[in-house]
């Protein structure tokens, strides 16, 4: 690839790369849940998409927030607001020792699979805007 092609595809869409990918790896860890649903002694994997972002964010360290001013956030400091729920892997009260609640993986894998589109949407968009100036610039 070009200069010029490598600044359109930077950031923006790396960080979309990397949020697919996270929520793939989610949608992975709550089907592995689910399927050792009568596994005993399994503990849920209890991981967040955050958790799975930051590990793609760390693996591909060209993809993160850019600080323009010295009096902004780093993207990296781990400040800022939690919206997830508390995640921790928690006995069910089952003889078996088995910690998976599938009401709550279901919900996750369909939460997942919301936002997964959501992102699918958001790079379609992207891509959109750019053949649309593709398109005017003959």
């Amino acid at each position: 690839m070009t200069e010029a092609s490598n600044s359109l595809f930077s950031t923006g869409f790396r960080a979309l790369e990397s949020a697919l990918t996270a929520h793939e790896h989610m949608q992975t860890a709550r089907a592995a849940n689910v399927a050792n649903i009568d596994t005993p002694n399994y503990q849920a994997d209890p991981r967040s998409f955050a958790d799975f972002l930051a590990t793609q964010q760390k693996n591909n360290s060209s993809v993160g927030m850019a600080r323009t001013k010295n009096s902004h956030m780093s993207g990296n400091s781990g400040a800022g607001l939690n919206i997830s729920m508390a995640n921790h892997a928690h006995n069910s009260g089952r003889m078996d020792g088995n910690s998976v609640d599938v009401q709550k993986e279901m919900a996750k894998m369909a939460e997942t699979q919301l936002m997964y589109e959501l992102t699918l949407r958001l790079i379609k968009g992207k891509l959109g805007g750019l053949a649309n100036a593709i398109k005017e610039g003959r």
